[in-house]
């Protein structure tokens, strides 16, 4: 579980702690369409998730394996 924290945490520090909305707005600021900057948030939201889902796939599995 503090493996998970972690991630999170340096996630949070990665993305710099800034909102949807403002990556957007930053995205769109450097003259990249509003449909390919929603693409891009929704891919890094994805990959956010996935890595999350992954790591609490193999901490239960790590749990399982200690309780046989």
């Amino acid at each position: 579980m503090r493996i998970f924290g972690a991630m999170l945490l340096g996630a949070g520090l990665l993305a710099g702690c800034s909102t949807p909305q403002q990556r957007m707005a930053d995205c769109e600021a450097q003259g990249i369409s509003r449909d390919t900057c929603y693409l891009s948030e929704q891919n890094r939201r994805n990959a956010l998730l996935g890595a999350a889902e992954r790591q609490a796939l193999e901490n239960a599995q790590r749990q399982s394996h200690h309780r046989r």
